[in-house]
C-alpha cells in the first residue's frame, strides 16, 4: 500500500464517529437482540404449551387407572398417591419436569359421589426470553408455570356375584372350556394385584346337588354325604333362614345325595381362592339345577348370612351401596328333583329294590326325601328353578343366564331365557363363544356398577 493511501485510510477511520449513516449498526444491533428475544420467546411459550398437554395427558391417564382400581378394590391415600406417582413415571418418563409434577400432586376423593380429582403443577426453565438472567428485569421471567387438573367417577358400589356352574356329566368333554369362560369373569372384575376388593364372588358348582363341603354339618343333619339338594318344610324354594326343623326320617333339612367333588365357595374377593375352586371343577351325575339356582341365591341372601364365615356374610338387600348378581350357565335339560313321601316300610323296600331310593327303610310309616326324574319346560326341575330366578330378581338381584348348546329352542335353554333378567340371556354354541358370553357379562356388570 501506498503512502498516500495509508495515510487515506486512517482519515476516514477518524471521520467514522461523526458519519451520520454509522448509527444503523447499534440500531441494527438492538434490532438482532429483539427478534432473538421475541424469536425465543416462540419458542419458551410453544415448549410450556406443549408441558402442559403432557401433564395434562399424564394427569388424564393417573386418574383413569387409579378411578379403574377404586372401583374395584379399597385404597389409602398413601397407595393413591403413590399409584399416581407411578402412572406419571409411566407416561411423563422423559419430561424435564417430572420430578416437579410429582412433588406438586394433589388429590382429592368425594366417596358419597364416587368422584376423584387430581391436580398437578410444575414449571420449566426459558432458554430464551431470560438470557441467562440479564433481561429478566424487562424481558421476562426465568421460568413459565404451568397447571391442569382432571376428574373421573368410579364406582362407589360394592359387587356381590354369584356363579352357579353346570358340572354335570355332560359337561365332562367341555370342562376345560368352562374352566377358561369362569377364568375371565375373576380376571376382568378382580384384576390381578387386586388387595380389599369391592367385588365377591361365589362358585356353586351343581349336578343332582350341591357339594356344600365343611358347611354341611350346620346346613344339614346328615353327615353321611356332603351335597345338600332341596329345602324342606313350607320354606323350600325360598331364600329363609335355613335353621329349619329337621323332617320325616331324621335325614335333616336337606336330603343328601352323591354329587360332584366340586365344593362350594361363598363369597370371597380372594382372587386366588377362586380361580383354585374353577380349577377343582370335576363333572358327574345329573342337573337338578334348581339346586344350583337355589345355593347361588343363598351365597347373596341376607337370611342366609350365618352358615358362612363373617368375610363372607352376604349384604342386607336394603343396602344401597351394594349391587348383587347371579350368573347361571346349563348346558342341557333340568332333569332331577327331590321331594318329600310318606312310605310305609314295605313301600320304601319296593323303592330300593328299583334303586329308586338309597336311605334306610324303617319301621311303621315315615318320611323320605325321593330323588325323582324331572323332565320338560313343564317338570317339577324346571319349574322350581324358574321359580327360584323370579324371586331372586324381586329381591333386586340381576340375573345372568347362558344356554350352552345349539338348540336354542330346548327346554334347558328356555329355562335360562325365563330366568335371565331383561337383554341377560346368552346362548354358546362353542368353546368360544361360551368364554366371550363370560367375558361379556362381566364387563356388562363392570359397566352397570362403574356407570351408576
Amino acid at each position: 500500500m501506498s503512502g498516500r493511501s495509508v495515510k487515506e485510510f486512517w482519515l476516514g477511520i477518524r471521520k467514522f464517529p461523526d458519519a451520520r449513516e454509522a448509527s444503523v449498526l447499534p440500531l441494527f444491533a438492538l434490532m438482532v437482540v429483539f427478534l432473538i428475544v421475541v424469536g425465543g420467546a416462540a419458542v419458551d411459550v410453544s415448549r410450556t404449551v406443549n408441558a402442559r398437554e403432557k401433564l395434562s395427558y399424564a394427569i388424564d391417564a393417573a386418574a383413569l387407572s387409579v378411578a379403574s382400581r377404586l372401583s374395584t378394590t379399597v385404597m389409602s391415600d398413601n397407595e393413591i398417591k403413590e399409584a399416581l406417582a407411578d402412572s406419571f413415571r409411566a407416561n411423563l418418563s422423559d419430561a424435564e419436569f417430572l420430578d416437579k409434577a410429582i412433588d406438586n400432586l394433589t388429590f382429592s376423593v368425594d366417596s358419597d359421589e364416587g368422584i376423584i380429582s387430581v391436580t398437578s403443577s410444575a414449571t420449566l426453565d426459558n432458554y430464551f426470553v431470560d438470557i441467562g438472567g440479564a433481561l429478566s428485569s424487562f424481558a421476562g421471567p426465568e421460568t413459565f408455570a404451568f397447571s391442569t387438573g382432571s376428574q373421573v367417577t368410579y364406582s362407589r358400589f360394592d359387587v356381590e356375584l354369584a356363579l352357579v356352574l353346570d358340572v354335570t356329566g355332560s359337561m365332562s368333554d367341555e370342562i376345560g372350556d368352562l374352566k377358561e369362560a369362569a377364568d375371565s369373569v375373576v380376571n376382568i372384575l378382580i384384576p390381578e394385584g387386586t388387595a380389599d376388593g369391592k367385588v365377591k364372588m361365589s362358585i356353586i358348582p351343581y349336578s343332582v346337588g350341591v357339594n356344600l363341603g365343611d358347611y354341611a354339618e350346620t346346613a344339614t343333619d346328615d353327615l353321611s354325604s356332603r351335597c345338600a339338594t332341596e329345602r324342606a318344610g313350607d320354606e323350600k324354594y325360598t331364600d329363609a333362614s335355613y335353621s329349619t326343623e329337621p323332617v320325616g326320617d331324621g335325614s335333616g333339612t336337606y336330603r343328601s345325595q352323591h354329587c360332584s367333588d366340586s365344593e362350594i365357595l361363598p363369597l370371597t374377593d380372594d382372587r386366588k381362592a377362586l380361580l383354585e375352586a374353577i380349577d377343582d371343577l370335576k363333572t358327574e351325575g345329573y342337573t337338578a339345577g334348581q339346586t344350583g339356582i337355589g345355593w347361588g341365591w343363598y351365597t347373596l341372601s341376607p337370611n342366609w348370612s350365618d352358615l358362612w364365615p363373617s368375610s363372607a356374610t352376604p349384604a342386607s338387600y336394603d343396602d344401597e351401596d351394594v349391587l348383587k348378581f347371579a350368573l347361571i350357565m346349563t348346558d342341557g335339560d333340568f332333569n332331577t328333583y327331590y321331594d318329600l313321601d310318606t312310605l310305609t316300610k314295605k313301600q320304601c323296600k319296593k323303592l330300593k329294590d328299583k334303586g329308586q331310593f338309597k336311605g334306610s327303610c324303617l319301621n311303621g310309616t315315615n318320611d323320605y326325601w325321593r330323588e325323582k326324574s324331572s323332565s320338560g319346560l313343564n317338570g317339577e326341575s324346571s319349574k322350581r328353578g324358574i321359580e327360584l330366578c323370579s324371586k331372586m330378581k324381586a329381591n333386586d338381584i340381576e340375573v345372568f343366564a347362558v344356554f350352552f348348546g345349539s338348540n336354542n329352542s330346548s327346554d334347558g335353554a328356555k329355562v335360562m331365557q325365563s330366568c335371565a333378567s331383561t337383554g341377560n340371556y346368552y346362548q354358546a354354541t362353542s368353546a368360544s363363544q361360551l368364554i366371550s358370553a363370560f367375558s361379556n357379562i362381566a364387563k356388562k356388570i363392570q359397566q352397570i356398577y362403574v356407570s351408576q
